[in-house]
């Protein structure tokens, strides 16, 4: 099972821009996310399309298993 952690933002383009951490610490809190979020913004390290980030849209864990086929 693989975990990713999304962090989607709205850029003031109004584009969103998703920014994707694999296999996050276990037990993470939304207020532990919002904060993150909320210094990249500050940061104003990541843009989209030369736009700078603006606002929180969005976060969330994505899980996904992967099952290998045994190939003849």
């Amino acid at each position: 099972m693989a975990l990713t952690l999304e962090m989607k933002f709205n850029a003031e383009n109004g584009k969103t821009l998703t920014i994707s951490v694999n296999e996050p610490k276990e037990n993470l809190t939304a207020l532990e996310v919002a904060e993150a979020m909320q210094t990249i913004i500050d940061q104003n390290v990541f843009h989209n399309e030369g736009f700078p980030i603006v606002a929180i849209h969005q976060a969330r864990i994505v899980e996904r298993n992967v099952s290998e086929l045994e190939l003849q």
